[in-house]
C-alpha cells in the first residue's frame, strides 16, 4: 500500500498503528505502474540537469573569481611599485637640488675667502717691498733721503693699517661653517607612516541566476524587498533651504557627511553648501559644467561639461577644493552616474569609462537629445528625455526594459 497523504509506502499493521486517518491510501502497484514514463520521474531527471547546470555555473564563477583576485593582485602590485618608483623619484630629485645648494654656497664662500687671501697676499707683498727699500736707504741714504721717505712710506703703511682694520671690523674675517637641518617631514617618515597602504577585501552581491523548472528565474544572495507604490509614499522636509545664488543650477548631489554640491551651468562653477545651508567653498571652473555625483572611493566630485566645447569630466578633490584630474571625451556630456569604479554618462548615447585606465565602453548606441540625466540602480540603468518625456530603463547590456512617459516633467 502506498499513502499519499505522507508519501511513503506502507504495510497493513503501519495502516492501522500510525495511517488509519490517512484518506489517500493506494495500493502500490497501482501507484507504480509506468512509473519510468511519469511526470515525476520527467521532473526529477530535469531537475537533476538543472542542479548539474546550477553547480557548473557556480564553479565557473568561483573560478573566474580566481583569476580576477590574481589579475588584481598584479594591478595592485604595478600600483605599489608605480607609487615606489613616483617616491623614489621625487626624493631623487630633493637630493639633487639639495647638493646643488651645498655646491653653489660651498662655491659662493670660496670665492669670497681666495678674493680676500689674494687682496691679503698683495698688500703683504707691498710691506715686503717696504721693508726691503727701508733696508737699502739706512746703509746709503743721507739723513734727508731717509727723513723724506720715511713720510712716503708712513702714508702707505697706514693706508694698510686702514684696510685690515675694515677687515677685522667687518664680515670679511666672521669663520663660515656648513650645517645641514633634515626637513621634519622627512624625518617623520620613519615614525609617522607604518604602512605602504592596506589591501581590503570587497564583497559584492552574486549576480548568477540558477535554473528553475517551476519559478524559471531565481537570484541568488539577492534579499527580497517588498516593493511599495511611489503613490502612498510621504515626503517630509529634514533640510533647511538652501540659497543656491543664481539660476541655472543643472546638477546636484549629496556628500556622506551631509554636505551639498551644486553645479551652476551658465556661471562656471561648483558651489558646496554644509549640511546647514551655509557656503562650504566654491570652484571656479574652465568651461559650463552640467551634472555633478560624488565618488566615496577618493572623495572627489566629477562634473561633467554639459554643451560647452571643452567635451570633459572634471574630477574635484573634495578636500583640497580644486581639480585634480580632466577627462576629455569626444563629444557633449550632459548626466552622469556611478557603478562601481565605472562612470555611466551621456555621450552619443550612454557610454562607461573605467576611472582607472580610462577605457570607454558603448552600452547604447540609440540617437538621444541633449540635457538628459542618467540613474543607476542595482544592475539597471535609468535615463531621462526631455523631448518625448520619458524615463528610460535598460539592463546592463544596454537592452530597454521599460519607457515610462508624461505628457510633461
Amino acid at each position: 500500500m502506498y499513502c499519499r497523504t505522507h508519501e511513503r509506502p506502507c504495510c497493513r499493521k503501519c495502516i492501522v498503528e500510525t495511517h488509519k486517518e490517512c484518506p489517500d491510501i493506494d495500493n502500490l502497484e497501482d501507484v507504480i505502474q509506468n512509473v519510468k514514463t511519469s511526470n515525476a520521474f520527467h521532473d526529477i531527471e530535469e531537475t537533476l540537469v538543472e542542479v548539474a547546470e546550477n553547480l557548473k555555473k557556480i564553479s565557473q564563477h568561483q573560478q573566474k573569481n580566481l583569476l580576477n583576485l590574481k589579475e588584481k593582485r598584479k594591478q595592485i602590485e604595478k600600483e605599489i611599485q608605480k607609487t615606489r618608483t613616483t617616491i623614489n623619484n621625487h626624493l631623487d630629485k630633493l637630493q639633487g637640488d639639495l647638493i646643488k645648494q651645498l655646491n653653489s654656497i660651498e662655491e659662493t664662500q670660496n670665492s669670497k675667502i681666495c678674493q680676500l687671501l689674494s687682496s691679503l697676499e698683495q698688500r703683504e707683498k707691498e710691506i715686503t717691498k717696504y721693508q726691503q727699500n727701508l733696508a737699502s736707504i739706512k746703509q746709503h741714504a743721507s739723513d734727508l733721503q731717509i727723513f723724506l721717505s720715511l713720510k712716503q712710506i708712513e702714508q702707505d703703511i697706514n693706508i694698510n693699517d686702514k684696510f685690515l682694520q675694515s677687515v677685522v671690523e667687518g664680515e670679511e674675517l666672521k669663520q663660515c661653517h656648513l650645517e645641514y637641518r633634515t626637513n621634519i617631514a622627512i624625518q617623520d617618515i620613519m615614525s609617522n607612516i607604518k604602512s605602504f597602504g592596506e589591501v581590503q577585501i570587497e564583497t559584492k552581491p552574486c549576480d548568477i541566476v540558477l535554473s528553475r523548472k517551476k519559478t524559471t528565474q531565481a537570484q541568488i544572495m539577492v534579499p527580497n524587498v517588498q516593493t511599495r507604490s511611489i503613490e502612498n509614499i510621504k515626503l517630509e522636509m529634514h533640510k533647511t533651504e538652501v540659497a543656491t545664488e543664481g539660476r541655472y543650477v543643472y546638477g546636484c548631489c549629496l556628500i556622506p557627511d551631509g554636505r551639498m554640491a551644486f553645479t551652476y551651468y551658465n556661471y562656471c562653477k561648483v558651489s558646496v553648501f554644509s549640511d546647514k545651508g551655509s557656503k562650504d567653498f566654491e570652484v571656479k571652473m574652465p568651461c559650463d559644467v552640467y551634472d555633478i555625483l560624488y565618488i566615496s572611493k577618493d572623495d572627489t566630485l566629477a562634473v561633467t561639461s554639459g554643451g560647452s566645447s571643452q567635451h570633459c569630466i572634471f574630477i574635484i578633490n573634495v578636500e583640497r577644493k580644486q581639480i585634480t584630474k580632466t577627462i576629455t571625451l569626444d563629444s557633449y556630456i550632459y548626466g552622469i552616474a556611478l557603478r562601481e569604479n565605472e562612470l555611466i554618462y551621456y555621450n552619443k548615447g550612454i557610454r562607461m569609462i573605467n576611472l582607472s585606465d580610462e577605457s570607454s565602453t558603448q552600452i547604447v548606441r540609440d540617437e538621444m537629445p541633449s540635457n538628459c540625466y542618467i540613474a543607476t540602480f542595482r544592475n539597471q540603468i535609468y535615463h531621462t528625455n526631455s523631448e518625448t518625456h520619458a524615463v528610460t530603463c535598460y539592463d546592463q547590456q544596454g537592452k530597454p526594459q521599460w519607457t515610462f512617459k508624461r505628457a510633461a516633467f
